[in-house]
């Protein structure tokens, strides 16, 4: 298995080949996937890469480990993904950004890691800028939230409005056309930084939100990984015949 263009990594590669795969239903829900010896040999890769790439599909919820038995696909992996209105996912993030203040904003121009550059379609060695800020709602963190911009995008935006409005809609002040994105969510537990920024333990258990931004000549124009405390942060939907509208809720810890 080989890499062309801007060199995608070899773990986002299976990463993707995998997902496609369970998403198309090539795996059915509850089936288990091959092993990992297996995985190594199909695409010609590490067990290291395996590893990496499963590890990616679980914390998104396409798959679960089940200890001692293997990796399983997720009972509502196959189904296709919910759609909402660009405009409303905007205006929830408004929303969120109106009624919480940001504290220990920290940007800086770094080299991405793997799943950063891929995502982001980088070529290798090519730098972007992190923002990561805490969410305070009601003098309590709320959530951890990082950013990744490519440069050329990110040196137009002005420091000080970060504080102010989120990147989201920072970015069409500078020119950026959004046309799409991709979100997901999952769970995952607080590492040390995230356990330390938003004054939890270590383990904690977390909702994490990835969302991948798209210009119109669909571009990533902006990557973002949010981790919410889970005893903090829930969404609420509404449900009725013909539409459905989605609350975000906060609770403060």
């Amino acid at each position: 298995m080989t890499s062309s263009g801007t060199q995608v990594p070899r773990y986002h590669q299976v990463y993707v080949r995998l997902r496609t795969w369970v998403r198309d239903g090539n795996y059915a829900p509850g089936s288990q996937i091959p092993t990992e010896p297996e995985l190594c040999k199909l695409f010609g890769v590490s067990r290291i890469t395996i590893r990496k790439a499963i590890s990616e599909l679980v914390q998104e919820g396409w798959l679960v480990r089940h200890q001692g038995r293997g990796t399983f696909v997720s009972l509502g992996a196959g189904r296709p993904a919910a759609s909402l209105d660009l405009s409303e996912a905007r205006h929830r993030v408004a929303d969120i950004a109106a009624s919480t203040q940001v504290r220990d904003l920290v940007v800086a121009e770094v080299t991405p890691d793997e799943e950063t550059q891929a995502t982001l379609e980088l070529a290798p060695g090519e730098r972007v800028q992190r923002a990561s800020h805490v969410r305070v709602h009601r003098g309590a963190p709320l959530g951890l939230i990082t950013t990744y911009v490519p440069l050329d995008i990110a040196r137009r935006i002005v420091r000080r409005d970060m504080t102010r409005q989120p990147m989201f809609e920072l970015l069409g002040r500078v020119g950026v056309q959004v046309s799409s994105a991709e979100q997901w969510l999952g769970a995952t537990l607080a590492d040390l930084t995230a356990a330390s920024s938003l004054g939890i333990d270590v383990g904690a258990p977390l909702l994490r939100l990835t969302r991948v931004v798209h210009d119109v000549q669909g571009r990533p124009v902006e990557r973002v990984v949010a981790l919410y405390r889970a005893d903090a942060y829930q969404y609420q939907m509404h449900l009725s015949r013909g539409k459905s509208k989605l609350r975000t809720s906060r609770q403060a810890p």
